[in-house]
């Protein structure tokens, strides 16, 4: 699959056609690498695109119109081949649109484009999605950035912290387990999935005692962190709209918590960032 290429006199960026991911975020000057490599033996994944699923339902199917879908976890996005339609020295534009293959899990045709701009030592990515339907369409979007903890041989992850610049509510499972601005990470924890619902800050830092890396992202009803399991050597920081089922759930996928309804022909536009401080 091919791999495009963005980059400046600080930092690099190459990303995939295959599910637009991430593969690479490389500070020229320090030599390290920000995103996580995709190691199987813990983590197959780098940086899906959730679409148009958040995690899955509690029995793994989805009603719509009352015909019951299956679409997997997270969605189709993270198992598709996206078309590469613009490439410059600083931009790269990714697009997906309807095919059989989705159809048979998601009755909708839609285009989704992922842009890519490189900013100093700033990805800013967008995300814009058509509505091409005659009806209503209803999705879920979400976003699973993974980056590597440690960064280097200097820290080990326990000595890693996520800080927000609003004081936040994090939760297990409805339970709070930290309440503040700065989480120090704990691989028990975060081998589940820790998440702070409706937050105030839209500033997410992942920091150790000499290097900081800054998610920005506004407007998401949920921020989610998770490290996977056997002690696994990355941190996701994950803005969403709408989430997997926490308990048994039986609605149609347009009732679903924090489902986005797009009218015909109209279109949802949302962004982040990733900053390498």
């Amino acid at each position: 699959m091919a791999l495009y290429t963005i980059e400046n006199e600080a930092v690099r960026v190459t990303v995939s056609e295959h599910a637009s991911e991430i593969h690479s975020f490389f500070d020229k000057t320090s030599k390290i690498e920000y995103m996580w490599q995709g190691d199987p033996s813990y983590w197959a994944g780098r940086n899906p695109t959730l679409f148009p699923m958040v995690g899955s339902t509690w029995n793994k199917e989805v009603v719509i119109d009352g015909q019951i879908y299956h679409m997997g976890n997270h969605g189709f996005c993270r198992n598709s081949d996206f078309t590469c339609i613009k490439h410059s020295e600083d931009e790269i534009v990714m697009q997906l649109k309807d095919s059989e293959e989705t159809l048979a899990q998601y009755p909708f045709h839609f285009e989704l484009t992922v842009s890519y701009v490189l900013k100093g030592k700033s990805l800013q990515i967008s995300y814009l999605i058509n509505n091409n339907n005659e009806r209503v369409m209803p999705f879920n979007f979400g976003l699973h950035p993974a980056f590597n903890c440690p960064l280097t041989n200097e820290y080990s992850f326990a000595d890693y912290k996520i800080e927000t610049n609003h004081s936040e509510c994090f939760q297990l499972m409805g339970k709070t387990v930290y309440e503040g601005n700065e989480y120090k990470l704990e691989h028990s924890v975060l081998e589940k999935t820790l998440i702070i619902t409706s937050p105030s800050s839209n500033e997410f830092r992942l920091k150790d005692g000499s290097h900081s890396l800054l998610v920005k992202a506004e407007g998401y009803p949920w921020v989610a962190f998770w490290s996977g399991k056997n002690n696994a050597p990355f941190v996701c920081i994950e803005p969403w709209h709408s989430h997997a089922d926490f308990s048994e759930v039986r609605v149609p996928f347009e009732e679903r918590e924090g489902t986005l309804k797009l009218q015909p022909h109209q279109q949802f536009q949302t962004e982040y960032s990733i900053t390498i401080e």
